[in-house]
Formats: structure tokens, sequence, C-alpha cells
């Protein structure tokens, strides 16, 4: 019987999490002089790039994956609200890769997978879901390519609008 109760309680809990739009933890983020600076983005080349989106983006976070080779810019606009868009750039060691997507988005986060991938976690709101509490979520996974170009090795989700 206390078994049960004990199962029941984790299950509601895990239901809980769920249902607000929780996910797990990202992994510490690395440091791009975790990296030579021959394998690094210069600021130069990221002012650039972050130029091209518009003058009110700024960098809010960085990393790269475990070979130095795949980095990316996570750029926001100072909005501190929670669904404020934000927009991810890449880059092939000094080289700009672009965005994952055209627009900006909310709730983006990205996370090192392995030595060569990185992870784009996209969360959206659905139904009656609360600007805390998106429920929509898909995560996908980016490399470079054999010719250079970002690489998207899972679809990338369009939520309706």
């Amino acid at each position: 019987m206390r078994l049960t109760r004990i199962a029941s309680a984790l299950a509601a809990l895990m239901f809980v999490l769920a249902s607000c739009g929780w996910s797990p933890p990202n992994s510490a983020p690395q440091s791009a002089s975790d990296c030579p600076v021959e394998d690094t983005p210069t600021a130069e080349t990221v002012k650039t790039a972050v130029q091209k989106v518009g003058e009110r983006w700024t960098e809010t976070d960085r990393g790269h994956t475990g070979d130095c080779r795949l980095h990316w810019v996570v750029i926001g606009t100072g909005d501190t609200a929670q669904d404020a868009a934000v927009q991810v750039l890449f880059f092939d060691r000094d080289k700009p890769l672009g965005p994952p997507t055209p627009r900006p988005r909310p709730y983006t986060t990205v996370v090192p997978l392995g030595e060569k991938i990185a992870t784009v976690q996209y969360q959206w709101l659905r139904g009656q879901d609360k600007p805390c509490c998106p429920t929509g979520i898909a995560q996908v996974r980016f490399e470079i390519g054999e010719d250079g170009a970002l690489k998207a090795l899972d679809p990338i989700p369009t939520p309706a609008p």
C-alpha cells in the first residue's frame, strides 16, 4: 500500500513538471577559452554576424562543441520577459554559418552534444499555456555538413502561431 502511494506521488510530480514545460537543466556552458584562439570566432566576426540580425541585439550566451569547431552565440534584445525572443548564430570556427531559423524565437537554448554536435532546444506555447510554462518542446541536433554548411539532423519545429 505504501509503495503504491509513493509511486502515485512520483507519477503526479512528473506530470506536473512535464505540464509546466519543465526541461532538464543544461550541461555547464563551455567557455570559448577552452579552445585554441585559432578555433574561436573573433570578436569582430561575432559583432558583424550580430549586426546582420539588427542593432538592438546583443550576446547573451555562447558555447561550442567538444572539438572546438562548431561554435554558437545566443543573442537577445535585452527584454527580460519570459517569452522574449532570442536568436542563435552558428560559426565554423571563425566562419559565420548563420542562424538555424530565419526568425528569432522565444524559449530557445543550446547545449553541446558530444564532439561535433550542438543541440538546440525549442519550446513554444500550446493551448492555454502561460508564458512561464511552454509545453511544446523539440530538440534539433546540428552539425557542420561535408559542404561546410550548418546541417540540421532533425526536423526544425514550426509551431502554429
